[in-house]
This record gives C-alpha cells, sequence and structure tokens, in this order.
C-alpha cells in the first residue's frame, strides 16, 4: 500500500493516532493527533521525545504491555487514551497510541442511548404547544417555564387527564436536557416485579425469563436526558425505597447485578393522588416525598379553565379532521355553551374523546346539535347550575336539542329525555316551545 493512501486512511479516523518504530521515531500521526495534542506538522521520522517529553509510549516499547482507558489531561482538555505494542514475530517493533476527547465519547453515549431507547418515546410537546390561553393556564405554563431552568425534581400534581405528560414534555424541552433522551413510564400501569426490572434493569439469568445479555433500566435510558414518573403514587413501598437510595446516590444498580452504574437523570414525577394523605395512610413514604417535591406544579381541571373551551375544541377539530380526512370548517356555538356548562370530570381527555366522536361521525363541513346528540343526556345530567338563571337556560336549550333531534316529534323526545310526555308539554309550555 502506497504511503499516501496509509496517511489518508489514518487522517479519514475520528480517532487520534499516533505510532512510533522500536526507536521511539514518529511513524504516523494523523491530523486529529495533532490537533489535539498540539502537535506541529512535519514531525514524521523525529523522536516522539522531542514533542512529548516522558511519553508514555516509551513505557509501551519498554514492557510490551497493553493499556487501555488511561485519562489525562492535555492543553486543558480530558483524553482517553489507549495504547498497544506493534508485535510482529513474538518481537516489539513499535507501539500506537489512539485517543479521543472525552466530551466526544459523552456525546456518542448520548446519541446511543436516545437511538436504542427502548421506551420508544421521545418529547414532542413545547410548553408553548400546550393549548389554552386562560389566567390559570398561562401562569401555570410560566412557572413551568422557570422550574425548566433548573437541576431540581419537579412533582406536577393535577386530576386524571388535566395535561401532566405534555407538561412534563414541555419542561423536558425548555430545560439544558433538551438535547438528552425522554423517557417516561406510567407506574400504575404495571406490577411491582416488572416495574422493578423496567426502571433498574436486570442482568442475564436475574430471573426467569430474563432476556439474554440483560437489559438497561429506563434510569439508564435516560441518562443525561429526563425520566418522567408518571402515577408515582401507585408505586408501592418496596420500589420506593429503590427509588429513593437511586435518587440519594444518583447509581443504579441492575437486578442480579453487582455493579454500580452512576447515572445523571433529571426526575419529573406526576400524581394525581393527594401525596400526603397517602403519607398518613402508610401508602407513600415521607422521605421519598420530599426528596421529589423539591418544585410542584398543580395543573388545574377543566371546569376551572373553562374559558379555553373554544380554543380547545378548535384544535380537537383540527387535529381530528388531518387524521380522518374530514374538513369541519364551522362550529355551532350551541356546542360551546353545552360544553361550558358541563364539568368535565375527564378533563382534557374526555373532552377530546367527546370531540374526536363528534368529528367522525359528522356527515357535513359543520358541527351542529345533531353531532353531540351522543352526548346530550350526559350534558342536561350533569351540566353546571349555579344559579337559576342559568339552570333554566340549560333546560331550554336541552329541549331545543331533544326537539330538534326527534324533528319535533314530542313522544320522541320525551323518550330521549327519559322524561314523561306531561313533563315535556309543561316544561314546554314554561318555555313558550309549546
Amino acid at each position: 500500500m502506497k504511503p499516501d493512501y496509509t496517511q489518508a486512511i489514518i487522517d479519514a479516523s475520528h480517532d487520534g493516532v499516533i505510532a512510533v518504530d522500536k526507536e521511539a521515531n514518529i511513524m504516523f500521526v494523523n491530523r486529529n493527533a495533532r490537533e489535539i495534542l498540539g502537535l506541529p506538522d512535519n514531525i514524521v521520522g523525529k523522536k516522539i521525545s522531542m514533542f512529548i517529553p516522558n511519553s508514555d509510549m516509551l513505557r509501551i516499547l519498554s514492557t510490551g504491555k497493553t493499556e487501555i482507558g488511561d485519562i489525562a489531561t492535555i492543553l486543558n482538555r480530558q483524553i482517553l487514551i489507549n495504547r498497544l505494542p506493534i508485535v510482529m514475530d513474538g518481537q516489539i517493533m513499535g507501539a500506537v497510541s489512539t485517543f479521543k476527547e472525552i466530551t466526544d465519547i459523552q456525546k456518542l453515549e448520548m446519541h446511543i442511548r436516545k437511538t436504542f431507547n427502548e421506551s420508544g418515546l421521545e418529547a414532542r410537546y413545547r410548553l408553548q404547544d400546550i393549548v389554552g390561553s386562560s389566567k390559570v393556564m398561562s401562569e401555570a405554563k410560566e412557572l413551568a417555564a422557570v422550574f425548566a431552568k433548573t437541576a431540581a425534581t419537579i412533582l406536577i400534581t393535577g386530576e386524571s387527564g388535566t395535561g401532566k405528560e405534555l407538561f412534563a414534555q414541555g419542561i423536558h424541552l425548555a430545560s439544558p436536557r433538551a438535547t438528552g433522551p425522554f423517557v417516561a413510564i406510567n407506574c400504575a400501569a404495571l406490577p411491582g416485579n416488572l416495574l422493578e426490572s423496567e426502571l433498574f434493569g436486570y442482568e442475564e439469568g436475574a430471573f426467569t425469563g430474563a432476556r439474554r445479555g440483560g437489559k438497561s433500566g429506563l434510569f439508564e435510558q435516560a441518562h443525561g436526558g429526563t425520566l418522567f414518573l408518571d402515577e408515582i403514587g401507585e408505586m408501592s413501598l418496596p420500589i420506593q425505597a429503590m427509588l429513593l437510595r437511586v435518587l440519594q446516590e444518583k447509581r443504579v444498580r441492575r437486578i442480579g447485578g453487582e455493579k454500580m452504574i452512576p447515572v445523571d437523570v433529571r426526575i419529573v414525577a406526576a400524581t394525581n393522588r393527594d401525596l400526603e394523605d397517602s403519607i398518613e395512610n402508610k401508602q407513600f413514604r415521607s422521605d421519598l416525598y420530599y426528596r421529589i417535591n423539591v418544585l410542584t406544579l398543580e395543573l388545574p381541571p377543566l371546569r376551572d379553565r373553562l374559558e379555553d373551551i373554544p380554543e380547545l375544541l378548535k384544535h380537537i377539530v383540527k387535529e381530528t379532521g388531518e387524521k380522518s380526512d374530514k374538513n369541519i370548517t364551522e362550529v355551532d356555538d350551541v356546542i360551546y355553551t353545552w360544553f361550558r356548562q358541563y364539568d368535565w370530570p375527564g378533563n382534557i381527555r374526555e373532552l377530546r374523546n367527546v370531540v374526536e366522536r363528534m368529528v367522525l361521525l359528522c356527515s357535513d363541513e359543520r358541527l351542529d346539535e345533531e353531532d353531540i346528540s351522543f352526548f346530550l343526556k350526559k350534558l342536561m345530567q350533569k351540566s353546571r347550575k349555579p344559579d337559576k338563571e342559568s339552570a333554566e337556560e340549560s333546560e331550554k336549550t336541552a329541549l331545543l336539542s331533544a326537539l330538534q333531534y326527534t324533528n319535533g316529534n314530542k313522544s320522541e323526545a320525551a323518550k330521549f329525555l327519559e322524561i314523561d310526555r306531561t313533563t315535556l308539554w309543561r316544561k314546554l309550555k314554561k318555555y313558550g316551545l309549546e
């Protein structure tokens, strides 16, 4: 092979490479080695000691031993170095050293973790993507943005369906860890032994059915990023103890393993439980609670931000329409009226379920009372009635909706509303609708 080909090959290496013969004369040095070590050009054929006094390569020539994973500081940069003897016919004919900056290794490790993240989840929603401009939601998003800039553990509280995972993703993407992995797990979805293996990983043969070669846990996969523990209040006490130890020591040990693995993970936890009540009932560890409750973000239920209903409804209609190839261009005002009078115990999740069904069943480009008929009885049964006037308005709207749905057939309207015909006639007369 021609010398210029050899030089081109070693110059193409991402690592720094330098080789010396048995007399410690430099045989090869690539571009990265010159840059990392601060070496001048045209040094091939010269003694390595002229440029690196007391070079460790001299020791390799003397001992013939391989040295892997040595760490040194060169020009204020930490370098990982491997040194190997060049042996031919049993004789030491030289030595070669390969090295790279530790920061490059850390970047590569983070890329690998993201690429092979077994949870299959990455953060996609920014805080500004979360729909809602009411005062309580604006304050929640502003506080989340402040929390994101810190390194502290965050506890997100709120009823089921209020968007805790969206906020967790938004916090991750607004944090210095945004380029790292975002890994999420629902602690209520897995039995204790399976949750333990998912969080901490396991070694090969740790238990019956363990994967060959073992498996890294979510803490390892989230290294350099964020681990979102949803429904942490459902976690069993033994796993709470294991979690607390990892948070304190910043190291994790796989099931069946002996080695402690350092992890750098930011924890965002979420719960719809009152954890202080759980502590009193001996269902949650107080020491873990104080460890995760450094910063608290409380999300409001939908009933406390009903002014966001129009914005949310339009967003869900648009999103669902794009997925189902439906072009909904108009929403009847009566739907907004009904939706603002309902308490939404399932919060955004329930609203999304209702709106998606409306869009999928809609036969034209306009959502009206007919498209909400499947939900009408529930709306009437659980409408908000803070005063007599709004209660009567809800009742009147319900009567009109039932009559429209049954094409004016009063008998069918009474059946639909689950009231007798006499009551229907009396109510129609009351509102001048007979």
